[in-house]
């Protein structure tokens, strides 16, 4: 099934634009209609009692954060007539928490365009992220673009896959990506344990379940030298991939957190698209 509705969480930030980009070219491959979303960061309602001062100020707060969300749908409507005439996209500004919005809108879509996170945005260390919030709660496949624009399809895609639910719901939901690469690699990390072979399961159960849709993968096994996240962007790296598949959160957040998780380092440090599932 391809994508017919893709979600872009629109921002203030530089590479808006080319996150925007990133999904009309997708939108035009598939067929699907781009759903921008701007969310205020915050619902502001009257304090009962605060006095005039401090209602001319909620009040000018709140009209500087709807003037941010009508620049951005401008932006969004801007990139879509210059990169994707002709593909159907709308608008939506939300008063509401960024990652609550995004979480919500995203439920009626097949996939959702974000901003690659960076690391010193967290309030604190247990500050949900609104990438992390969004991945957890959506029930929905996160995309998350790094600046610079990149055309995802029809490129070389490389598969984290450790056999785990959190992997397997990654592979199912990239699977239109996935059949319009010119190249697919399966990327494990092996401990010392021994080397897995390519026919050895579940690579070669995976291997088989690509092939039935038509994807010939190969293999690429790495022995684990330090933590997994950083084995696996250095195997993407070394194999020129153009886009990385990987589940979310196969352990707990707070023990990613606390021990420094794979998902986290993929994240913050993939430096080409990252697709996670949950």
């Amino acid at each position: 099934m391809d994508y017919r509705t893709m979600l872009v969480a629109l921002g203030a930030d530089p590479a808006c634009a080319s996150r925007i980009r990133m999904a009309a070219d997708l939108a035009a491959a598939f067929g699907a209609h781009i759903t921008g979303v701007s969310a205020t960061g915050l619902r502001m309602d009257p304090i009962r009692d605060a006095g005039e001062d401090a209602a001319r100020h909620l009040a000018a707060s709140r009209g500087r954060l709807l003037c941010q969300a009508v620049l951005q749908g401008e932006l969004l409507s801007e990139t879509m007539k210059a990169y994707a005439p002709g593909v159907p996209y709308s608008h939506r500004a939300v008063e509401e928490e960024t990652g609550w919005v995004v979480a919500q809108e995203a439920r009626v879509a097949d996939l959702v365009v974000m901003a690659r996170p960076v690391a010193t945005q967290d309030v604190s260390l247990l500050g949900a992220g609104v990438a992390e919030y969004v991945l957890l709660n959506a029930g929905r496949p996160v995309l998350l673009a790094p600046a610079e624009f990149r055309r995802l399809h029809g490129g070389h895609v490389v598969i984290a896959w450790d056999g785990q639910r959190e992997a397997a719901r990654a592979v199912a939901d990239a699977m239109p990506l996935l059949l319009r690469a010119s190249q697919v690699t399966v990327v494990g990390v092996w401990d010392d344990r021994g080397e897995p072979q390519a026919d050895s399961e579940p690579v070669a159960g995976l291997r088989h379940y690509l092939q039935r849709h038509g994807i010939v993968a190969g293999v690429r096994n790495v022995q684990k030298a330090g933590p997994v996240g950083a084995n696996l962007l250095d195997a993407a790296s070394a194999l020129g991939a153009d886009m990385l598949v990987a589940g979310g959160y196969g352990h707990s957040r707070l023990r990613e957190l606390v021990m420094g998780g794979t998902t986290r380092t993929l994240m913050y440090q993939a430096p080409v698209p990252l697709l996670l599932s949950h």
